[in-house]
C-alpha cells in the first residue's frame, strides 16, 4: 500500500540528561563475575547429574560435591574422575571470590555516584518539576531505601525516556528535504541550553479560574451566554415563573444566542439576577451553555487569555480579578529561571494565592471523586515546557528513507485499522439496534463498550514467524490482504522514530538502524509541539493544506473535548462540535452536537449531520473508545505480535516494528523477589537474562503502567525499581532497549541522549513538495 506523504517537519524529542549518568549506577565489574560464577555452577550441576557413582562415598565427599567444593582426592579410589569437577569447583570459587569482592567496591561507588548526582541542581530542579515532596527530601539530607528508589526511578526516566516536558524533556526542530543531498545535518550545544521557557498553569486551575471569575455577582450581569453543545433543549413543564435553576435552564438556552447579557435575559425572562446566574453555572456544567470568558480548549496561553477577556468587562469587579490574575502571571513569569528550591515555593505561592482568592483547590484536595486518573494529568499548580536549540536536517535518500522504509508497515497497520473500524460500527450497531439515534446518546449508552481491535494482521505476521528461538525475523516478503480499493477516507499518523547508529555521520552514510516507536493516530506535528518553531506559522499553514488536500467524500469533524490535561487538544480545519471546550478560531464551524444522528440497521452504523444532510467522520484525537473508533477515521495502531514467553524482533521493509521481547514466568519472578539484598538480586538477575538471552538494558512494561522502566541487569538502584514494580503487578513484558546505549548517535558535552524523531505521515494526498528551511521566520 504506496502513497504515504511524509511532513517534511518534524519534532525531535530528546532527554535533557545524557544516558551515561544511568551507567555510573553500574557495577559491570560484578555483573562478570557473576556471569562466570554462574557457568562455574552450571558446569558443576552438569558434572554432578552425569559423574559415575561411587559407592560408599565418605561424608567429606558427599559435602563438597553438595556444595560444589573441590573434593579432596587423597585415599579414594580412582582420584582421576575428579579432576574435572576439582577445576570447575575451584574456578566457581575464585569467582565467587571475585564476586564479593567487587560488589563491595562497587556498591560504594554506586552509593557514592548517587549521592552526588542527588545534588546536580539540575537534577533537583527536574525532580522538583515533577514531585515537590521528592525533591524536599533530597535538599534536606534525608536518606532511606524509599527515597534511593525514588531516586533511581527519576533518573531512568530523565536518562533513558524521551518526554516533551520541562528542560528535562526539551522540544527541538527538524525537517527532511530529498532535494537536497544525501546526509544528515546536526546543530546543537547540548541539552542545557535553551532557546525558550514557558511556564502554563494546570488545566484544573485554569478552569477553576473560569468558573470562580465567571459567576462572581459582580461579573456574572456581563456573561454574554450561547448554546454551545446543543442546539435545542426540550422546555420542561413548569409555571410561568421559573423558581429553581432546572426550570430556567430550557429558557434560558433557548434564548442564549450570543448577542445578549446575561442581566439582559434575567429581564426578558422576569427572573432575578441570581437564578439567572444560577441556571447559566448550570448549563456550563452540562456542556449546553458557554460565554465569553470560557477559553479555547487549544489555546497555548490560557491565563493571559482569560485576563485580557476579563479585561474587556466594565464591571468594577473586574479590576480585582485582573489585579489577581496579573499576580498569578507575575508568578509564573519567574518560574522558569528559579532553582528546586525556587520552584517550589513558586508552586506553593501561585496554589495559595488561586485558593485564597477564588476558592481554587487541586483534585487532590477535592476528594477521591474529583481525582482523574489520566497519565497526563496535572498534578501540580505549574508545569513548564522548554524550547532547545537542537536542529537536524535530513537529506537525499536519508529523507526518502524515512518514509518508504515504514510504508510495508503501514500498509498492515492501516489494514488492522479499516478492520477495527468496521469491527466497531458493527459492535455499535448491535447494540443501538435498526434505528436512527442522536450520537450523544450512542456515546452515553456505549460508554463501557470494548473497542473491537483486530488482531487478524498480527496473527499473520507472527504465523509467518519460522521459529520462536529466533532473535530477528524479516517479515517483508510477506503479502498483506488486498488492499479495498473502495475505501475512500484518508488516513493520517504521527509516529515515533527512532534511529540507531554509531554517529551523526554513520546514519548520513546508510549505516543505522530505523525503529518505529509509539503510533499515534492524529497529526502531532503541530500546535503546543511548534511553540519554539522558528516558523510557526508556515509550519501550521503547511500541515493545513497538508490536511485539506487530503480527499474525502465527507466533513471531518473535530470534537473538542474540555482541556483537562497538559496536552492540548488539536482542533484541526473543518467543522468543530464544543462537547466540553469551545473553539479557538474566529470564524468557526460549528456543528451542534445534538445534530449528529447514528443510522444503524442493526448490522453497520453511520453517523449523519441533519443540517449538512451529509455522512461525516471525525477526527482522531487518541481517544480510546469504541463509539470514537467507529466513526472517526481509522485509526493507525501499533501491531501487537507475540509468540508467548519469547518474541523474536520484527522487522518489515527494513524498520523495526516491534522489539525483541521475552514474558517472565512466575518460577522467574519468584526467583527474583525471593532476593533480600542487591549481592543476591544482580547474581539470580544475571542468571535469568543469560539464560533467556536477554541484553544488559531492557525496557519493563507493567500491566496498568502506562510507561515502561528501564532496566540495566548491571545496576543495584535500577534493579531495586523494578523489582518494586514487580512485587506490585501481575504481570511484566521486557524488551530490548532499541538503539541500544551503544547506537546512542546523539552526543552532547555531558554523553550519550536518547533521541526520537516524531514525525506525521498522511495516505491519499498528494506527495509534499520541499518544505521551507527551518531557518525561515527568523
Amino acid at each position: 500500500m504506496k502513497g504515504w506523504t511524509f511532513f517534511p517537519h518534524l519534532v525531535v524529542r530528546t532527554t535533557g540528561f545524557p544516558f551515561d549518568w544511568l551507567e555510573r549506577l553500574g557495577c559491570p565489574e560484578s555483573a562478570a563475575w557473576a556471569r562466570r560464577l554462574e557457568a562455574e555452577r552450571r558446569g558443576l550441576e552438569s558434572l554432578r547429574a552425569q559423574g559415575p557413582r561411587v559407592r560408599r562415598p565418605p561424608r567429606e565427599l558427599l559435602a563438597a560435591l553438595k556444595a560444589g567444593r573441590p573434593v579432596n582426592t587423597e585415599g579414594l579410589e580412582s582420584p582421576e574422575r575428579f579432576a574435572e569437577w576439582n577445576v570447575r569447583a575451584a574456578a566457581a570459587q575464585e569467582a565467587e571470590a571475585g564476586f564479593a569482592e567487587a560488589m563491595e567496591r562497587e556498591l560504594a561507588a554506586v552509593e557514592a555516584q548517587a549521592v552526588a548526582l542527588c545534588r546536580e541542581p539540575r537534577f533537583l530542579e527536574a525532580v522538583a518539576s515533577s514531585s515537590p515532596p521528592v525533591a524536599k527530601d533530597l535538599l534536606a539530607g534525608r536518606e532511606g531505601s524509599r527515597l534511593r528508589r525514588q531516586v533511581a526511578s527519576y533518573l531512568q526516566r530523565l536518562c533513558a525516556k524521551n518526554e516533551t516536558m520541562g528542560f528535562f524533556g526539551p522540544i527541538n526542530y527538524g525537517r527532511v528535504d530529498p532535494s537536497t543531498p544525501t546526509g544528515v545535518t546536526l546543530r546543537w550545544s547540548g541539552p542545557e541550553t535553551l532557546v525558550g521557557r514557558n511556564t502554563f498553569a494546570a488545566s484544573w486551575l485554569v478552569q477553576g479560574l473560569v468558573r470562580a471569575i465567571a459567576f462572581d455577582p459582580d461579573i456574572a450581569s456581563w456573561l454574554v451566554p450561547r448554546r454551545k453543545a446543543f442546539a435545542e433543549m426540550p422546555a420542561r413543564k413548569s409555571g410561568p415563573t421559573p423558581e429553581s435553576a432546572e426550570e430556567l435552564l430550557p429558557r434560558l438556552v433557548e434564548l442564549a444566542d450570543g448577542t445578549r447579557t446575561l442581566a439582559a435575559l434575567a429581564s426578558s425572562l422576569g427572573v432575578a439576577p441570581g437564578l439567572a446566574r444560577e441556571a447559566l453555572r448550570l448549563g456550563c456544567d452540562k456542556s449546553l451553555l458557554t460565554h465569553q470568558l470560557e477559553v479555547p480548549s487549544a489555546v497555548h496561553h490560557p491565563v493571559d487569555d482569560l485576563a485580557e477577556r476579563v479585561a474587556a468587562l466594565p464591571s468594577g469587579g473586574a479590576r480585582r480579578h485582573i489585579e489577581g490574575l496579573s499576580a498569578l502571571l507575575e508568578l509564573m513569569g519567574r518560574y522558569g529561571a528559579a532553582d528546586a528550591s525556587g520552584k517550589m515555593s513558586l508552586q506553593d505561592a501561585f496554589a495559595k494565592r488561586a485558593k485564597e482568592q477564588w476558592g481554587v483547590a487541586p483534585p487532590t484536595e477535592r476528594g477521591p471523586a474529583s481525582e482523574s486518573h489520566n497519565f497526563y494529568q496535572d498534578r501540580l499548580a505549574l508545569r513548564e515546557e522548554c524550547g532547545g536549540d537542537l536542529r537536524l536536517e535530513v537529506g537525499g535518500e536519508r529523507a526518502r528513507e524515512l518514509g518508504t522504509r515504514m510504508e510495508p508497515a503501514l500498509a498492515w497497520m492501516a489494514e488492522a485499522a479499516w478492520r477495527t473500524r468496521d469491527a466497531a460500527r458493527a459492535a455499535v450497531a448491535q447494540k443501538v439496534g435498526s434505528r436512527t439515534v442522536p450520537f450523544w446518546k450512542v456515546a452515553a449508552a456505549s460508554a463501557d463498550l470494548p473497542v473491537p481491535l483486530d488482531t487478524s494482521m498480527a496473527e499473520l505476521l507472527a504465523q509467518s514467524i519460522p521459529s520462536a528461538d529466533a532473535r530477528t525475523v524479516e517479515l517483508g516478503a510477506v503479502e498483506p490482504p488486498a488492499w479495498d480499493m473502495a475505501r475512500a477516507l484518508p488516513l493520517v499518523t504521527s509516529v515515533d522514530l527512532l534511529v540507531g547508529a554509531k554517529d551523526v555521520e554513520a546514519w548520513g552514510q546508510g549505516d543505522y538502524t530505523l525503529v518505529m516507536g509509539d503510533i499515534h493516530d492524529t497529526a502531532l506535528v503541530w500546535g503546543w509541539a511548534l511553540q519554539f518553531h522558528p516558523a510557526r506559522g508556515k509550519v501550521e499553514s503547511a500541515m493545513v493544506r497538508a490536511l485539506g488536500a487530503l480527499p474525502r467524500a465527507m466533513p471531518l469533524v473535530t470534537v473538542l473535548p474540555s482541556r483537562r490535561t497538559g496536552l492540548l487538544p488539536s482542533e484541526f480545519p473543518g467543522p468543530v462540535v464544543e462537547l466540553g471546550g469551545v473553539s479557538s478560531r474566529a470564524s468557526a464551524w460549528r456543528i451542534p452536537l445534538d445534530d449528529l444522528f447514528v443510522e444503524s440497521d442493526g448490522k453497520s452504523a453511520r453517523l449523519v449531520s441533519k443540517r449538512l444532510g451529509s455522512e461525516v467522520c471525525l477526527y482522531n484525537g487518541e481517544l480510546e473508545s469504541a463509539v470514537h473508533t467507529a466513526f472517526s477515521l481509522p485509526r493507525i495502531r501499533p501491531l501487537r505480535v507475540s509468540l508467548g514467553e519469547h518474541t523474536p524482533r520484527v522487522t518489515l521493509g527494513g524498520v523495526v516494528v516491534q522489539r525483541e521481547q521475552w514474558r517472565l514466568d512466575a518460577a522467574a519472578c519468584e526467583a527474583l523477589l525471593a532476593c533480600k539484598d542487591d549481592r543476591s538480586r544482580l547474581r539470580v538477575a544475571v542468571g535469568l537474562w543469560d539464560a533467556r538471552g536477554l541484553p544488559e538494558c531492557v525496557f519493563a512494561k507493567f500491566k496498568g503502567e502506562r510507561k515502561p522502566v528501564l532496566v540495566d541487569v548491571r545496576s543495584p538502584p535500577l534493579l531495586r525499581v523494578f523489582l518494586n514494580l514487580l512485587e506490585q503487578k501481575e504481570e511484566v513484558i521486557l524488551s530490548e532497549m532499541l538503539p541500544g546505549p551503544e547506537q546512542l548517535w546523539l552526543r552532547g558535552p555531558g554523553g550519550r541522549h536518547t533521541v526520537e524523531l516524531r514525525c506525521t505521515l498522511m495516505w491519499g494526498g498528494p506527495r509534499a513538495g520541499a518544505p521551507p528551511t527551518l531557518e525561515e521566520g527568523r
